[in-house]
């Protein structure tokens, strides 16, 4: 039997989760929405949505071009956690750190390919 040890502000966590401050997608059977990711680990994230999916729901996290499966943990008021039911790849994760760090050139990098789709 492993014992979980968790650090300092971790809480509960097993692993230390990213700030971040994105505009993703949230899919479940019944709809598709738009949501905020507050933050993110390899295993888990925190969503604001104008209308969260209820406990126990299984999501489909969209961020960026990255999807991950999951199921709401919990619910208080208009966010929720999500538990992805396998950890992000490493790369993954490497990419919303990259945007996190990097905003200013993640935003031109998107309008420019914005543009050139459109074009």
């Amino acid at each position: 039997m492993t014992i979980r040890r968790t650090f300092g502000k971790l809480g509960n966590r097993s692993m230390a989760r990213l700030a971040i401050e994105l505009e993703a997608g949230l899919v479940l059977p019944e709809r598709t929405s738009r949501c905020a990711l507050e933050n993110v680990s390899r295993t888990g994230c925190r969503l604001r949505s104008g209308e969260p999916p209820r406990i126990g729901a299984t999501v489909l996290v969209k961020i960026e071009r990255i999807e991950a499966l999951g199921s709401v943990t919990w619910v208080k008021g208009n966010r929720c956690g999500i538990i992805f039911e396998e950890p992000l790849e490493v790369r993954a994760f490497e990419r919303l750190r990259w945007i996190v760090e990097h905003s200013r050139d993640h935003e031109q990098n998107s309008l420019s390919h914005a543009t050139a789709v459109w074009r």
